[in-house]
């Protein structure tokens, strides 16, 4: 007999692909994260995380209400996500499959759920392998075809999917991003500096570095305004993913840059937390962005931001940032010396950066997933 679907105030018992927890999550394993805290947290609804493989150590999963499975790991992870997730799936009784990643099982007799963040492997395939992009494509096609309903984490990617897929528009909903309820409490500014040995101005960018966020472009602008400002630092954080490859580094190096710019990869919840406090100003150069969370971070911890003017960040962050045309390292280093040197504009950007910053909630983007994972319960596969 088949259980009739879940009524309004029921508690969920959600299942997740959970693999953005492993490894070493960026922004997607931090959005996973905050979503599970507050499931758990406001509603006593029992989570199922899958793991394709060992579980990661993570706070998050320490809670009564969560139940980890590790599945037996199959490589690739599409081949893990279209064969054991389903199987496991389907024994564990779940009212809904939450896929927060961009794809979801696509043969399922249960409702899914799934997060495209946005749609750069179709607006800037060059950014991409031949294969590799064509998988994505095909992938997230299918899995938007197969979800009861599509989130997705600004208004810009909801205008996407809706041109790309139009008969899928009724089923998409745009939840925003909260702030940084996932970082560590701020440490002291003048000791997080001593612990970089950092001796003058302080130039932060944080994400993984695809092509299209233009780490060549900043890279130019820095060795532009060391002319005015010839102590200060730039450090990238985050792993360096361009294709076709930039090497960073060696233009770095061309530009006479190496002492001034450090590439520090992945780093730690305390080592970001130590970067945010240590900056003066933070720069998020992309050509195309869901969201942009790493500037609204930055905005939480009051650092005044820079960001190009392109989408999403021209229309997430309108007001509460500077913002430069993409290409031109010359208003880069001219916006940057702008914020070193403009107290009064830098207390401003700093005010409506924390203004925005406020304005988003993990709580309520929860609120809102539960309340799109909890429709689609109702409503079946």
């Amino acid at each position: 007999m088949t259980p009739s679907p879940p009524q309004p105030g029921d508690a969920l018992r959600i299942g997740v692909d959970a693999r953005e927890l492993t490894g070493r999550p960026t922004g997607t394993g931090r959005y996973l994260r905050n979503l599970l805290r507050a499931f758990t947290r406001d509603h006593g609804d029992t989570v199922v995380a899958y793991f394709n493989g060992d579980a990661p150590a993570d706070a998050v999963l320490d809670h009564p209400n969560v139940v980890v499975r590790a599945l037996p790991r199959a490589r690739p992870g599409l081949l893990w996500q279209q064969h054991r997730l389903p199987a496991a799936a389907r024994r564990d009784a779940l009212d809904v499959l939450f896929c927060p990643a961009y794809t979801c099982p696509w043969a399922l007799d249960l409702p899914r759920v799934t997060t495209v963040h946005d749609l750069s492997f179709y607006a800037l395939p060059g950014d991409f392998t031949w294969r590799e992009g064509l998988r994505r494509r095909l992938s997230v096609a299918l899995s938007v075809r197969a979800s009861r309903r599509v989130l997705t984490v600004s208004e810009f990617s909801r205008r996407e999917l809706c041109l790309r897929f139009p008969e899928a528009a009724p089923r998409i909903v745009s939840i925003p991003h909260g702030a940084d309820d996932d970082l560590l409490p701020p440490p002291d500014r003048e000791a997080a500096r001593a612990r970089l040995a950092l001796d003058g101005p302080f130039v932060l960018t944080v994400g993984t570095v695809f092509g299209r966020r233009r780490l060549p472009v900043l890279l130019r602008a820095i060795a532009l305004l060391r002319r005015r400002h010839p102590r200060v630092r730039l450090e990238v954080v985050g792993d360096l993913r361009s294709h076709p490859p930039r090497n960073g580094p060696a233009l770095a190096a061309r530009l006479g840059l190496t002492r001034a710019v450090r590439y520090t990869g992945f780093t730690s919840e305390a080592g970001l937390a130590d970067r945010y406090a240590a900056a003066d100003v933070a720069v998020f150069l992309s050509e195309y962005e869901g969201f942009g969370l790493p500037a609204l971070e930055a905005m939480a911890r009051g650092v005044p931001v820079v960001v190009s003017d392109r989408p999403a960040q021209d229309e997430v962050f309108a007001g509460a940032a500077l913002e430069v045309p993409l290409e031109d390292e010359a208003a880069l280093a001219g916006a940057l010396a702008r914020v070193l040197e403009d107290a009064a504009l830098r207390r401003d950007l700093v005010a409506r950066g924390s203004a925005l910053a406020a304005r988003h909630s993990w709580a309520e983007a929860a609120r809102l997933t539960r309340d799109a994972l909890a429709a689609a319960a109702r409503e079946g596969p």
